[in-house]
């Protein structure tokens, strides 16, 4: 009964549905991605991809700012750089660090895809427009966040 009543708190169900509309979004970028004809890159590359934008960044930071519940990042980056979208290059102050850097490729890749996906943001904040103020939802979620964050730094 315990189980029940815990996983009906507004609080868990808030949480949850983070994923899940971040797995939802990921099955937008993948239709775009299928429409546009790129059958070589996953949905969390192409994520992973737009996160690094122009930035020359290494391994450690593209994974500390991005989103990539469940995937392996580093699996992913070398995906990129085997098929061409990121490059790699020793970093002249670290020889342990390696620099990532979009190629053409890749941003030919994120221009289409942010193009693409213009088109449903329009769409989504026409849809959402009258039933949430997306500032307040955004800093609400980051509150969310922080509190589960707060919890586990006093219970460690």
């Amino acid at each position: 009964m315990f189980y029940v009543e815990t996983m009906k708190n507004d609080f868990v169900d808030i949480s949850i549905c983070g994923e899940l509309n971040y797995r939802l979004f990921l099955s937008v970028i993948k239709h775009e991605l299928d429409k546009l004809g790129y059958a070589d890159i996953a949905a969390v590359q192409a994520l992973i991809l737009m996160n690094l934008g122009d930035n020359v960044v290494t391994i450690t930071e593209v994974m500390s700012r991005g989103y990539y519940i469940g995937s392996n990042a580093s699996y992913n980056i070398r995906r990129l750089v085997a098929n061409g979208y990121i490059s790699q290059s020793p970093s002249d102050y670290d020889k342990r660090a390696v620099l990532l850097q979009t190629t053409a490729k890749g941003e030919e890749l994120c221009l289409k895809v942010n193009a693409a996906l213009s088109g449903h943001i329009k769409k989504f904040e026409q849809k959402m427009r009258e039933k949430l103020d997306m500032k307040r939802g955004l800093e609400f979620l980051r509150n969310v966040e922080r509190a589960w964050k707060d919890f586990l730094q006093d219970a460690m």
